[in-house]
């Protein structure tokens, strides 16, 4: 468990903001939000997608500002959660870390799910749990391996989804219809097979919808704490990625709505964006940007894992968890200086928690909103204190923050207004998080400073060279 030197093995700043980036978008994943995300919106509010996607991803843009101040000023390999620990102390940090917790697993396992149904797709016919446990497997084989050769085969996945990302863009733009002001200015959806103008009420529920598509700046955070001068580039890598993921997944969306001929008989497709290419560019068009796609949400599925293991291994390392889970946690390989048991730990429990369905692991997502609050307040009370801005520093300020907040706000009333998701997720993660706020209060106030980072950014956290 130690290197040459006698000194316990650490993680390696291997990674250049090249590196970075292939991981972050690998995960956030453009062309499985499209395809995915563009679809479920595209049922929800019809041809308001486009409202839907061109406001959500402003928005998606304008809060990956507050993931680059905090990740600037403290880049650990938890993610978020060192952020929140150092601004807000462990009375709010704690809950966030267990509220995220069986978060990370379901959405690893919904990943793996959404790949194994595409495969099908492609492959009518084939089992569905084999095919996801035999994703679950390759992907794992790939994460516990060297972070910088986890970046190389994400970037070559990487590459095949934005070749089928880039297909359905010059489909769409070589065949327009109708002008974006017309498209913006007359949303319809589809109603009992009729075409009606979208209520406003709809394109608000899709914009926060098309929010979450366009979202995933924090996923570099994850890879911070390996990557060379981190506290310099990590703000502007996670600001930049912010604003091209929510063009390069809003994008292709508004544009295939510019193009589609029968709007009808799009919107009464189950998969309307494999339809439109299928209308537009022919069906080996359409066979060929669906295998991306499939590429795409595995590529997905291991940058993911990637990253997650990365916060199981900061949770262990930092002592939150009883000892003997802990010190599991903490471990990483001696040679390849990845988190072994992290990995295989969320590779298990994923893969038992895919066993429950895509419906019940849907409940445990959607409802997390705590991230663009706690973040906010972390911000206005990093700024007040001086201990964030220092390396990079969102405009505007405090609009950014007090967007967060009204953003939060805006998905709780989306959450509640579905009764089959969003409704039982809020109730479900609110009561963990206040569960696990009383916990703390009674039992880990004592034992919560080893890991409460204060003020040291990356240096506090042992990443060696």
């Amino acid at each position: 468990m130690q290197d040459p030197e006698g000194t316990p093995p650490t993680l390696k700043r291997v990674l250049s903001p090249l590196g970075v980036l292939l991981l972050a978008f690998s995960a956030l994943s453009p062309a499985f939000s499209v395809y995915i995300g563009g679809d479920a919106v595209l049922r929800l509010a019809g041809t308001g997608a486009a409202v839907a996607f061109l406001l959500g991803g402003i928005a998606a843009a304008l809060l990956g500002l507050l993931y680059a101040e905090v990740g600037a000023a403290f880049p650990g390999a938890g993610g978020v959660y060192p952020s929140l620990g150092a601004l807000l102390g462990p009375l709010l940090a704690f809950p966030y870390i267990v509220l995220l917790a069986p978060i990370v697993f379901a959405q690893t396992a919904f990943a793996a799910l959404g790949m194994a149904d595409y495969i099908r797709v492609l492959v009518p016919g084939l089992p569905l749990m084999p095919i996801a446990f035999g994703g679950m497997a390759a992907a794992t084989a790939i994460a516990v391996l060297n972070i910088r050769f986890g970046a190389i085969v994400t970037g070559i996945f990487l590459a095949i989804e934005a070749t089928a990302l880039t297909i359905l863009t010059v489909v769409a733009i070589l065949h327009p219809v109708r002008s974006l002001g017309d498209v913006l200015a007359h949303p319809v959806m589809l109603d009992h097979g009729v075409l009606k103008a979208a209520p406003f009420v709809t394109l608000g529920l899709a914009t926060v919808s098309g929010m979450w598509a366009c979202g995933g700046a924090s996923w570099g955070m994850y890879f911070a704490e390996e990557m060379h001068d981190a506290q310099r580039k990590i703000g502007r890598l996670v600001a930049w990625t912010g604003v091209i993921a929510s063009i390069t997944i809003a994008g292709p969306v508004i544009l295939m709505l510019l193009s589609a001929r029968d709007v009808r008989s799009l919107l009464a497709s189950e998969a309307p964006m494999a339809a439109f290419l299928g209308q537009a560019g022919g069906p080996v068009i359409a066979t060929v940007v669906s295998a991306g796609v499939a590429a795409a949400i595995f590529n997905s599925l291991v940058a993911c894992m990637i990253a997650y293991s990365r916060y199981l291994y900061a949770t262990g390392r930092d002592g939150i968890w009883p000892k003997p889970v802990s010190r599991a946690l903490a471990y990483l390989h001696p040679k390849l200086h990845s988190p072994l048991v992290a990995t295989l730990l969320l590779a298990g429990l994923s893969t038992l928690m895919s066993l429950i369905g895509e419906k019940a692991l849907l409940i445990l997502i959607s409802g997390n909103v705590a991230d663009y609050l706690l973040i906010s307040i972390a911000i206005v009370l990093g700024r007040g204190r001086g201990t964030t801005g220092a390396f990079f520093r969102a405009p505007l300020h405090p609009l950014v923050p007090v967007f967060g907040v009204a953003v939060t706000v805006m998905a709780l009333i989306s959450d509640w207004l579905d009764p089959a998701a969003g409704r039982p997720s809020v109730i479900l993660l609110v009561s963990l998080f206040v569960a696990a706020l009383v916990y703390y209060h009674f039992r880990l106030r004592q034992v919560s400073k080893g890991w409460l980072l204060g003020t040291g950014g990356v240096e506090a956290l042992g990443a060696a060279d």
